[in-house]
């Protein structure tokens, strides 16, 4: 596929930092949430090493040499964090593991495609990263956390607060591409 725009990552861009300090975020949250647990390995690595492990890599990326090393730490943290997004749907009903996975792999080719300057506009971004983070906001997380009746332990919010982290961070790195058409 020919080229139509080239896309950068100013790393320094203040919605660049923003996506590196909630993506750390949603690593630790995982970390201090669930390294205590006994977990078999495919939980382990569900819950834990891919995305911590995309976190790592997504913050690695954005902030050593200077962001010489974005683009593709960004890119595989992103299918990292797809791989980890498609098994944790593997626990959904049916309907739901199938719109997600439909969610998940639309954000992997568009944001992929969007990256390699193969769409003409980051602006697909924003709907694909903000309406699922607005719909958890205020559609699916309030009876489960917010307003749960009886309340439940913040602490056991971390898993969902570390989702809404990697929502909200890929927006925001989103809102810091700088496009060029060539």
């Amino acid at each position: 596929m020919k080229r139509r725009m080239t896309v950068t990552i100013p790393v320094r861009h203040p919605a660049a930092v923003l996506a590196c300090v909630l993506l750390a975020l949603s690593g630790l949250m995982r970390l201090a949430y669930y390294l205590p647990q006994s977990m078999d390995g495919f939980t382990l690595w569900v819950r834990l090493v891919l995305p911590v492990a995309a976190s790592a890599v997504f913050v690695a990326g954005m902030t050593a040499a200077g962001g010489r090393y974005a683009r593709p730490c960004v890119l595989t943290a992103l299918a990292l964090g797809v791989a980890f997004f498609l098994l944790k749907a593997t626990t959904f009903t049916p309907l739901h593991r199938g719109l997600c996975t439909l969610l998940y792999l639309t954000v992997l080719a568009l944001f992929s495609a969007t990256m390699l300057g193969w769409l003409p506009t980051k602006k697909l971004l924003y709907p694909l990263f903000g309406l699922p983070l607005i719909y958890h906001l205020l559609v699916e997380d309030p009876g489960k956390y917010f307003l749960a009746d009886p309340p439940v332990p913040v602490w056991d919010w971390l898993p969902e607060l570390s989702v809404l982290c990697i929502m909200a961070g890929l927006l925001s790195l989103s809102v810091s591409l700088k496009t060029e058409r060539l």
